[in-house]
């Protein structure tokens, strides 16, 4: 019986030097969640971004800041241990913006033409071979959605374009899918933000 409760105690007392060792992991290297990552990997520049966007994956990150008249674009890595980071642009070097779907723009500006769009076109070949507009709209919707990206032009000769993937990396969505809203909805509201700096 003697040796059988010191058996025990010496797996018990294993048992609890390992949990120690992993919460003392634990605390000593915190997971950042995505706002703290964001927060530090802003606050390198010492500037406040009051309007911030992150993408539905939350692998990237688009902040805004009025008054200093600047945009920083950072890369976050959730579920990694690599902290975030921002690369910082000011207002005048952001020449445009599109949205792109399936490899099609959605909507465009820039500041040279100031050529807008905003809707889809339905091509007419299409809707007659469908009988009427109400069985190619239920067609596009239907269409899987393999590529949401915000694209931005920048007078910079290191990186003149950075695109900003809006659809997580699961499986294609459809229009109809609430994932898909959201991403489009987020993605058209940095567009929208991006048409007002570039048209002021």
């Amino acid at each position: 019986m003697l040796i059988f409760l010191m058996y025990m105690f010496a797996v018990l007392g294993v048992s609890l030097l390992l949990s120690a060792a992993v919460l003392q992991f634990r605390l000593s290297h915190p997971k950042t969640s995505g706002g703290n990552g964001v927060t530090l990997a802003l606050s390198a520049f010492n500037l406040k971004f009051p309007q911030r966007f992150i993408t539905p994956d939350e692998s990237h990150l688009i902040a805004l800041d009025e008054d200093g008249q600047t945009m920083a674009i950072g890369l976050l890595y959730p579920g990694h241990q690599e902290p975030a980071t921002a690369t910082l642009y000011t207002f005048d070097a952001i020449l445009g913006a599109e949205i792109v779907e399936n490899a099609l723009t959605l909507s465009k500006v820039s500041k040279t033409s100031r050529i807008t769009t905003s809707a889809p076109r339905i091509r007419p070949s299409m809707a007659a071979a469908q009988g009427s507009a109400e069985s190619a709209q239920s067609m596009d919707n239907a269409e899987e959605i393999k590529e949401l990206t915000l694209k931005i032009y920048l007078s910079s000769a290191d990186t003149p374009v950075v695109s900003i993937p809006f659809l997580p990396r699961l499986l294609p969505a459809r229009k109809t899918d609430s994932q898909y809203s959201a991403a489009f909805s987020e993605a058209q509201q940095v567009h929208e933000r991006i048409r007002d700096i570039v048209s002021a």
